[in-house]
């Protein structure tokens, strides 16, 4: 918070911050210290009436949030995210284009305390009756979803569902967006330093235990908790021959410690080691990422195979996959892109958007350009003309080079996939 700004006064004993937040207790009074000033900032920030419910979600809510020890300071790896709850559409849309700066802010008003990123999710709270389906989100949050402050009810309010309901076309677009994410890592690594680096070798491990996430979400059988994963992964490759046949001999041991290093990062040199320089810690990360291909396109095929019936190469069936939406979806699609209430990234042509309809929606276009360039990390998969051609962006300025087609993938991906 502003130091000008007085925090709104909390009764804290109202709020609910007792329960477990990550494995090591020497870290918890901090979290929750975070947790409470959250509140505090929401409500000092919005008018009365206007904050329904502070949700604390993630591995947090599960009680394994990843925590580390830096000398004597205290840093998150990856975030503390929030969904906070307006009483009606037209808060939300009043309020939503606050939350990014008011995350940046929160984060700023615990530095005292912690190294952490808050993440602020706005939505109506009609959205835990009427737009809350089944998904790997909504099923995390109706079984680990805490509610720090306000209508205590209000994720009860989501029809209970069994992990069997999630579709699998989410945990497929789980498996894309995390090669996007990389694919982006990629090219930033070399502009980064200090904890920002942290934060993208941790996105390495993460991924790890994607990977094993998504597939058990394909196969029904979703598995919340990153400790139980590695145990549950091994007896979905039981009745997945082709998956177990198809993936790097190291993946499973990489699996097993990445959940110990999720759920115990200790000083993080198991994540990044320290006494590195910062040159030679950004070529580490790039090798990773690159190293994570073979993994990432076993699943990446696997779950297309499943999904198409056929067997193929991964390019033949990323082009498949992609023409699967109906005429109807494409429409919705291609509308909202065509409504996105901020403009685009880079500038759109009418003329190959229009072409590009025939072809996929927005996002399945994204996501298979992404793959392929995500392919084309570890080995020649793809060419240039062979991705450019699935983007709806102005040739003249697209560029000509893998990194302009990259930088140009992430950019519209953040715009109409990821921030919808």
């Amino acid at each position: 918070m502003l130091a000008s700004e007085p925090a709104a006064v909390v009764d804290r004993e109202t709020l609910n911050v007792d329960f477990p937040l990550c494995r090591d207790p020497r870290h918890e009074a901090a979290v929750r210290e975070v947790l409470v000033r959250a509140v505090e900032l929401l409500l000092d920030r919005l008018p009365p009436g206007k904050l329904t419910a502070l949700v604390l979600t993630g591995s947090f809510a599960r009680g394994e949030g990843s925590v580390m020890a830096v000398g004597n300071r205290l840093r998150v790896l990856g975030d503390i995210e929030f969904l906070v709850v307006f009483p009606n559409e037209l808060d939300f849309y009043t309020f939503r284009p606050q939350m990014a700066a008011w995350s940046r802010e929160a984060s700023q008003a615990v530095l005292d305390l912690i190294e952490v990123d808050i993440e602020f999710g706005p939505v109506a709270v009609d959205y835990f009756t009427k737009l809350a389906r089944p998904s790997i989100f909504v099923y995390d949050l109706i079984r680990h979803g805490k509610i720090i402050w306000g209508l205590p009810d209000v994720v009860k309010r989501i029809p209970e569902f069994g992990p069997d309901r999630i579709p699998a076309d989410d945990a497929l677009y789980l498996l894309f967006n995390r090669a996007i994410e990389q694919l982006e890592a990629y090219d930033r690594t070399e502009r980064l330093e200090g904890r920002a680096l942290w934060d993208l070798a941790y996105q390495r491990h993460k991924l790890v235990l994607d990977l094993a996430g998504s597939a058990l979400a394909f196969f029904g059988r979703h598995e919340p908790s990153y400790e139980a994963r590695p145990h549950a992964f091994a007896r979905l490759l039981a009745d997945a021959p082709l998956l177990s046949a198809a993936l790097p001999v190291a993946y499973r041991a990489e699996l097993e410690r990445a959940a110990r290093l999720k759920i115990v990062p200790g000083d993080g040199r198991g994540v990044l080691a320290p006494e590195l320089t910062t040159a030679a810690q950004r070529d580490l990360i790039r090798r990773q990422i690159v190293d994570a291909v073979p993994a990432t396109a076993a699943f990446l095929g696997w779950e297309l195979a499943e999904t198409l019936g056929v067997r193929a190469d991964l390019p033949t069936l990323l082009r498949r996959w992609a023409r699967r939406p109906t005429i109807g979806r494409r429409v919705w699609d291609w509308g909202k892109v065509a409504f996105h209430p901020t403009a685009p990234p880079l500038p759109l042509s009418r003329l190959r958007a229009a072409a590009l309809f025939c072809r996929s929606t927005p996002r399945g276009l994204l996501y298979a350009a992404g793959a392929l360039a995500y392919l084309n990390l570890a080995r020649p998969t793809a060419t240039a003309a062979q991705i450019a051609a699935l983007l709806p962006v102005r040739r003249s300025m697209l560029g000509v080079d893998a990194t302009g087609h990259r930088r140009a993938i992430t950019a519209l991906w953040r715009w109409c996939v990821r921030n919808t």
